[in-house]
């Protein structure tokens, strides 16, 4: 690791810091981080960068698992869509530079019949969200059940100019929005008047020689070296995952190699380099996402470990594929086709090349020991608890979707997952219980004035969740008070209805020609929590709040979540 230049000089601190670990023990370390990959599960490649040399380049798992070929440097996979907002966004400056386009651009000059509320809104308001847009999916899972349901640009753009009010101030709010790349895809090709993939090789990856990287908008694409998408399955078993968006709103994904990456990090670690030029062009105006610590929009993480400087490369998912120590002269890159977060992959390598002690292991330790409750003492521990953060990624609007529930049945504790799914709890010390298939341990926190706290230790994350019993007494109406909210509501903006009816058991029911029934559940007075369904077993939380007049009838429902701002539905019936 230190270099012949380096042996011929005095090392400074932070050479000799980078140095203090032999290419040897880099390896075994690899192979220690990585050791749970191997040729029944899903692959990983590894490569470490210092100062220009690569010093490690390791892989492990499989690019297929059902024809048994192993995952490589050449395996081309495709980043989440989220991670594909960094190359995007470096698309739209490099045609700024050419005099293709200004970032200050109104997007009214390339789709004039966008909504007047729109008008001052500019291309770098959709790198930053802060367009005022509607999320395409948040707001299209009102009327169907996946994400993965086609959805063109003619709809997308009908989408856009019939929105009759902006979800946030344009150009000074903050919203996650996957319609403002989905607008920005389309307006870098009408600036162009080129194929955005096409101009893509042609501008950025073919001139840093990445034969294998592309703007990959057709899933159904057969590619050389392409490694599929796994998810496990429980029981040490793997499905492939093919829900990826096909909208314009998340049709930006990138498909790319780990050899490709290294040049992509190298045209990074290059300061008179256009993609670091265009980068810097981006930090100018830059807006941070909330509850994302040092987050941008546009896919750069900047974070201070040990009081070094380092740049991430990632989406909203975690799913960090380079990781770089500018100071240090070091590159870390990690991708594989497996739905893990990799970040905790980066700091692990980050702290043994740098020699710095690994981040403490923040989850309690706690010893098994005999504990019994009768069905009383677990009382106390049922309830509903919120996630004390309730700041997101997603916008400033306050986040409830991180429920827990937990319910006393047979005579034991559980936790109410969702409605399909409860998870028995096993007593291992006092007031403490784990989750028997991961290592996941639910720490109940009395205090003196009766109030109750938890601690969700996630000892394969090394995080703790800490959620905060809800006071608030849920609202439970009578069945002849429920009957009032029935009807009929229609939102203009979708062109769609949904039938509220109340079925025998007297609860209120959500019908729709494109989704299964849904139940709304009280929440509050006049509010209910819904599940939206993102994909088949996959969903979040949501709730609609009931609207009255002077004379106390309902008006209409509004739909909200910190993606969806209120979306109305008006009662005709």
């Amino acid at each position: 690791m230190i270099n012949a230049e380096a042996q011929k000089t005095k090392s400074s601190p932070a050479k000799a810091n980078t140095a203090s670990a032999s290419n040897l023990q880099l390896q075994k370390k690899l192979d220690s981080i990585f050791s749970s990959f191997n040729k029944s599960t899903p692959g990983v490649a590894v490569t470490v960068i210092d100062n220009g040399k690569v010093i490690a380049k390791k892989a492990y798992g499989m690019a297929s698992l059902e024809h048994n070929i192993p995952f490589t440097h050449n395996s081309v996979l495709r980043l989440p869509y989220s991670e594909g907002r960094e190359f995007i966004s470096i698309a739209a400056v490099l045609m700024e530079r050419e005099g293709i386009l200004n970032l200050e651009d109104k997007v009214h000059k390339y789709f004039p019949k966008l909504p007047v509320w729109s008008e001052s809104v500019t291309v770098h308001d959709l790198l930053n969200h802060s367009s005022g847009f509607a999320d395409e999916w948040a707001t299209l899972l009102l009327t169907q059940a996946s994400m993965s349901n086609r959805f063109d640009a003619a709809q997308f753009l009908n989408f856009l100019y019939t929105q009759p009010k902006p979800e946030i101030e344009p150009g000074k709010g903050y919203m996650y929005c996957n319609s403002d790349f989905g607008l920005l895809k389309m307006i870098l090709e009408k600036a162009s008047g080129e194929n955005l993939r096409t101009w893509m090789k042609k501008k950025m990856f073919d001139p840093l020689g990445m034969k294998s990287t592309l703007l990959h908008d057709d899933k159904n694409e057969v590619i050389k070296n392409f490694a599929l998408e796994y998810q496990p399955s429980g029981n040490k078993k793997f499905r492939s995952w093919t829900g990826d968006k096909t909208s314009p709103g998340g049709n930006y994904y990138i498909a790319t190699s780990a050899n490709d990456l290294e040049r992509w990090a190298t045209a990074h670690a290059d300061q008179n380099s256009n993609i670091a030029k265009a980068t810097a062009r981006l930090f100018n105006n830059a807006r941070l996402m909330p509850g994302a610590d040092k987050n941008y929009a546009f896919g750069l993480k900047h974070r201070n470990d040990h009081n070094t400087s380092i740049i991430a490369h990632q989406g909203v998912s975690d799913r960090t594929y380079i990781t770089r120590v500018p100071s240090k002269g070091l590159t870390v890159i990690v991708i594989g086709n497996n739905d893990i977060e990799h970040h905790i992959f980066h700091k692990e390598i980050l702290d043994h090349v740098l020699a710095t002690s690994s981040t403490p292991f923040i989850n309690k330790k706690f010893e098994k020991t005999p504990v019994q409750y009768s069905q009383q003492a677990l009382e106390q521990f049922t309830g509903r608890y919120i996630d004390e953060d309730t700041l997101t990624y997603e916008s400033f609007v306050k986040d409830k979707k991180n429920i827990l529930d937990f319910i006393i049945l047979n005579d034991s504790l559980k936790w109410r997952y969702n409605k399909t799914e409860i998870i028995p709890l096993v007593p291992i010390a006092k007031n403490v219980f784990k989750d028997p298939d991961y290592e996941v341990y639910i720490e109940f926190i009395p205090s003196s004035n009766g109030s109750m706290k938890i601690n969700t230790h996630a000892h394969h994350q090394n995080k703790i969740y800490k959620h905060v019993k809800e006071e608030t007494v849920l609202w439970k109406p009578s069945k002849q008070m429920l009957a009032i909210f029935s009807g009929k509501y229609y939102s203009k903006h979708l062109d769609f209805y949904w039938n509220i009816i109340q079925n025998e058991e007297g609860k209120l029911i959500i019908k729709r020609s494109t989704i299964a029934d849904t139940e709304l559940e009280p929440e509050t007075e006049n509010e209910f929590l819904v599940k939206v369904e993102k994909r088949p077993g996959n969903n979040f939380n949501a709730w609609v709040k009931f609207h009255t007049d002077d004379k106390g009838e309902i008006t209409h429902l509004t739909v909200w979540h910190p993606r969806l701002m209120d979306h109305r539905f008006d009662k005709v019936q």
